[in-house]
């Protein structure tokens, strides 16, 4: 096998104006998908909750409520999901488009169609500087990645991503659990304590407040079963390196095998479902210094196994 290149320049690139422009751009769309997603829990929870109190005060009133939680329902799926998913799969083109290029792997025109165009992605990211200019997007991905070569630095990166959208996942799905079972003991104990008759309860209560259990558990579903996903894709790519730096597997077979988790990556990216801005800010610095140790210790580990790989 011939010696290739000791060090990678992902850690240099990564912090060039062209790629922090990619990441202002995706930063600005996947921002505008959270909005519409903020509205969506506002409509399913907040006013679904609102409008089973004005039931179970003024009892006529569920004549209004009741029709009208359905309508919120209906505005929910058939137009601010189309808006979000949109913005989020513009959004997951542009990471896509910074990852080849830090990664050296060529755009899947099959899987990905056409890369966004530049003009979209210069006016994202002009947007997003505009609104935010203390935003620290520097060294994306763990730095210690430039003492690896490419093949062995690019897994180190795909696993830190995978990995970093899965624990925020698996907390933000904890949390979701404990809102649906505060949200179903809570109705349930007020409408005993009000001494409702069934039918009444059903009418004032339960049809009101049905938006609101039922995004909670959608969404509870849907973070618990892409943490799954991201837990196979996370152990398939720790697979890959430990038998790359044993000398199982050649640079060669590590540059379409990296192709392919990147393409499940992006298929993450561009479907997963989002989560706010608010648990991303409170978990990042925990998360970057999880993530810096085990790439460092990665890293460390491909190194002393240096002479079965070379």
């Amino acid at each position: 096998m011939s010696q290739p290149p000791v060090n990678c320049d992902i850690a240099e690139k990564q912090n060039s104006e062209h790629s922090l422009k990619h990441i202002a751009a995706w930063s600005n769309l996947y921002g505008h998908a959270k909005v519409v997603a903020g509205w969506q829990f506002i409509l399913s929870v907040p006013c679904a909750l609102a409008m089973s109190l004005v039931a179970l005060r003024w009892p006529e009133a569920k004549l209004v409520t009741t029709p009208l939680s359905l309508l919120l329902g209906w505005i929910d799926v058939l137009c601010l999901d189309r808006i979000q998913n949109e913005r989020k799969k513009i959004a997951a083109k542009m990471q896509e488009e910074f990852d080849c290029e830090l990664f050296g792997l060529p755009w899947n025109e099959i899987r990905c169609t056409k890369p966004p165009e530049t003009e979209l992605l210069n006016e994202a990211a002009e947007k997003f500087w505009r609104k935010t200019t203390k935003s620290n997007h520097r060294d994306w991905y763990p730095p210690e990645v430039g003492r690896l070569p490419l093949p062995l630095a690019r897994l180190v990166c795909q696993r830190a991503a995978v990995w970093w959208d899965m624990s925020q996942r698996r907390k933000y799905a904890g949390w979701l659990v404990l809102i649906v079972a505060v949200l179903v003991v809570g109705v349930v104990a007020i409408s005993f304590t009000a001494d409702q008759r069934v039918r009444d309860m059903v009418l004032s209560v339960y049809v009101p407040i049905a938006p609101a259990v039922v995004w909670a558990v959608r969404e509870c579903i849907r973070q618990r079963d892409t943490v799954l996903a991201l837990e196979k894709v996370k152990g398939q790519i720790e697979s890959i390196f430990a038998d790359a730096i044993c000398g199982k597997r050649s640079f060669g077979e590590l540059d379409q095998l990296s192709r392919n988790i990147q393409d499940m990556i992006f298929d993450g990216r561009s479907r997963n479902p989002l989560f706010f801005n608010f648990i991303y800010n409170h978990l990042r610095p925990d998360h970057e210094l999880r993530m810096s140790e085990k790439a460092k210790e990665m890293v460390e580990d491909a190194l002393a196994k240096q002479g079965r790989w070379t």
